[in-house]
């Protein structure tokens, strides 16, 4: 009928999508009231599973809508002839019925459902388009109920062609019988069974066959293509494809309701799976609430060696701290059938555990044990505990039962206890990451061969370096020095790898072994969410520059750590870096609603912002940012960019000269100053900052070099230039 162009809103200053009505539909009286209908049926629709209309528009001759501009990939593309993992099956399905129900509320017939009219964004949220087929239903008449006829039959012009795309039609659709909002579910089901099995339900090699197949046949169930689906949501598919519109579902509120239901038992059909809770601390001192923490976690990590155990990841488990939320809800959110949760009650040197194994389906309990010990023996118990909630669960153990799987290299209580603080100290960034560092390096005072204690030290010395906490020279060779002694006590530990690799890059810029050893990471754990973090950003987007293959790393980080913030913000700048601005925000927006008060939430959402043009929310980002961490410099300073860009340049100067005084009396990145110093037009004054950083070997430098625009567009400056020939990033 047309052609969709992306466009910019020049008023507003934000993309949209134009959907043009060819000049030879635009003389075809009934394509041009099949438009006109589209524009009726959108804008009477506000949900956010639904594309939105932003105007309907005429110009010399040419009929066109302004739409909401969506980034991402249709659904069709998203499975290619593949099925869908069962959890984001079921997602997607339940919010495209979501939408439908919505439209069918305002008496709209979408008739032309198909994972081709379905987008799937960055996010994983579904949007619904192309209501062009779309059939208005008489308000009156509702949801349930056959509409009036209106003078025109529904699937037949006056031609005699089909409307809708043969593969996703209902059976009515290809009597050419009138229809009503059923036809909608039918279409869903089709979609449903393509999702779950890869395959449609109907074929045929001629458009005459494949009809006779949606009016006769019976597709294979789809447990017996794909046997781990949980019979009730094989039951909601058969259900909607119902020859007859009397016997599926009343109303797609229905079928989104039953779609709701079965994610929960999804995991049970599956291998054994489990969520690890932080335990509760039970005793007195507050203190002792992270070594109840680090319990768990490290109960967490034992499991994960389990062969044929799924053990949902700890930033998306420990979501839950805090919040009363109903062990199937947690299942369900988590994509687990078993939930383990504990309690740590400390006295003196004296240690009671108690810990319980749940179905997370019926919420009955498997098993519970307490266990009453001194302190020297937590690491004993640790392993007792895993090896008990596997043999509950009758998974194989992936070692002999005299081998231990909570690793060797800890025996101080002491220094366990200092690595837990300093652990948790430092993943909230900003203010903390001090404090955790000194925790950190006391725990390998009190403990040398403590290997995950170094690998720790390592992270908080890069952070305290990329972040501009302190000179490089005095952060970063500490931190490649404790990731190499990490390395060497236990060669077989991810973290240490990671540590390495990020010290290696960032410090020596040896890219080649950089990525040796952020690969042999991700070897040693596939679900270490920071290893495939930094991977994605560091190592495939700013260092080589594969800003498609960082997206799909960040994405992989995000499915095996679904509700992790630091994920989620990941992600979001990995698709601000590979240019879809749109989609960045989005999923920022999304992180900081996780982590309200994490820096780096805060701070990613600031840059996307930034990249998005949206100078006003960037601003009001970076404030936010600087307000979680005590106004860190680089808040400032892109905070400074951003006033510029939005004209606000006394704001931005202001910015600068605070940073410039705060560097008379504490350490700043010359980074820092570049940037602001750039952002009001002192070219010469930031192209020397640029080249001091580059002499200090300021590690932010490297991630300045890809991230910051106004940076890119000066690569041909003579001295930026040479500082970018200094960095040797690879072209």
């Amino acid at each position: 009928m047309g052609a969709v162009y992306r466009a910019t809103d020049g008023v507003l200053g934000r993309d949209v999508a134009l959907k043009v009505l060819s000049a030879d539909m635009a003389r075809d009286g009934e394509r041009l009231r099949r438009f006109r209908r589209e524009a009726r049926a959108v804008a009477a629709l506000n949900h956010p599973n639904i594309i939105a209309l932003y105007s309907v528009e005429h110009a010399h001759g040419t009929h066109f809508l302004t739409m909401e501009l969506v980034e991402g990939r249709t659904l069709e593309a998203l499975m290619a002839g593949r099925p869908l993992p069962i959890d984001g099956l079921v997602e997607i399905a339940r919010q495209i019925a979501d939408a439908v129900a919505s439209a069918h509320e305002k008496g709209i017939v979408h008739r032309d459902l198909k994972p081709a009219n379905v987008i799937v964004d960055a996010g994983g949220r579904a949007k619904v388009l192309d209501f062009g087929l779309a059939k208005t239903m008489a308000a009156a008449s509702g949801p349930s109920r056959t509409p009036p006829a209106d003078g025109a039959t529904v699937l037949a012009t006056r031609l005699g062609a089909m409307l809708g795309t043969p593969a996703y039609m209902s059976p009515e659709q290809v009597k050419g019988l009138e229809v009503d909002h059923r036809t909608d579910i039918f279409s869903l089901g089709v979609m449903l069974y393509e999702m779950a099995t890869g395959h449609r339900p109907f074929s045929g090699p001629s458009a005459p066959e494949l009809a006779s197949s949606i009016l006769r046949d019976v597709p294979p169930p789809v447990t017996a293509l794909r046997p781990s689906l949980p019979p009730e949501l094989a039951q909601v598919i058969a259900r909607c494809l119902e020859k007859e519109p009397s016997a599926r579902f009343d109303a797609m509120t229905a079928v989104a309701g039953a779609l709701r239901r079965p994610s929960s038992a999804a995991p049970a059909a599956r291998c054994p799976s489990v969520a690890v809770l932080p335990f509760q601390n039970l005793s007195t001192d507050p203190d002792n609430e992270l070594f109840a923490e680090g319990l768990a976690e490290d109960l967490l990590t034992a499991l994960t060696h389990v062969d044929g155990l799924r053990v949902a990841a700890r930033t998306s488990s420990f979501s839950f701290k805090g919040r009363a939320r109903d062990i199937a809800d947690i299942g369900a959110a988590l994509n687990v059938a078993t939930v383990l949760e504990g309690s740590v009650r400390r006295c003196g040197r004296r240690l009671r555990v108690s810990v319980k194994l749940v179905d997370a389906a019926s919420g009955f309990q498997i098993w519970s044990e307490r266990y009453d010990r001194e302190m020297a023996d937590i690491f004993d118990l640790q392993d007792e505990i895993a090896r008990a909630v596997a043999d509950r669960l009758r998974v194989t153990l992936t070692a002999a039962p005299a081998t231990r799987l909570v690793r060797a290299g800890r025996t101080d209580v002491e220094a366990y206890e200092l690595y837990l603080r300093g652990r948790a100290l430092l993943l909230t960034r900003g203010n903390r990451v001090a404090e955790g560092t000194e925790c950190l390096h006391r725990a390998v005072e009190q403990d040398p061969r403590f290997a995950a204690a170094w690998a720790g030290l390592a992270d908080a010395y890069s952070v305290r370096g990329y972040w501009g906490m302190a000179p490089p020279g005095e952060t970063m060779p500490q931190a490649l020095a404790a990731a190499r002694r990490a390395v060497d006590l236990d060669p077989g530990l991810a973290e240490g790898q990671c540590a390495l690799a990020l010290a290696l890059l960032l410090w020596e810029r040896n890219y080649t072994a950089a990525q040796a050893a952020f690969r042999r990471c991700l070897e040693l754990n596939p679900r270490y969410t920071q290893g495939r973090a930094w991977y994605a950003i560091f190592d495939r987007q700013i260092v080589h520059g594969r800003l498609e293959e960082g997206v799909a790393e960040a994405r992989t980080a995000l499915a095996a750590d679904p509700l992790s913030a630091y994920a989620t913000a990941i992600l979001g700048l990995a698709l601000g870096l590979a240019g879809r601005a749109e989609a960045a925000l989005d999923t920022a927006r999304l992180g900081v609603q996780r982590d309200p008060d994490s820096l780096f939430t805060r701070w990613t959402h600031a840059l996307a912002a930034y990249w998005r043009g949206a100078y006003e929310e960037a601003v009001a980002a970076f404030t936010a940012a600087g307000d979680v961490s005590a106004r860190h410099v680089y808040t400032v300073s892109y905070a400074a960019a951003a006033y510029a860009k939005w004209g606000r340049m006394d704001a931005a100067r202001a910015l600068h000269a605070e940073g410039l005084a705060l560097s008379q009396t504490s350490y700043v990145p010359r980074a820092a100053l570049a940037v602001s110093a750039l952002a009001i037009g002192e070219l010469d004054r930031a192209i020397e900052f640029a080249q001091q950083a580059c002499d200090e070997r300021e590690p932010v430098l490297v991630v300045l070099a890809r991230v910051f625009p106004d940076w890119i567009r000066l690569r041909r400056h003579p001295g930026l230039a040479e500082v970018l020939r200094r960095l040797a990033l690879p072209s």
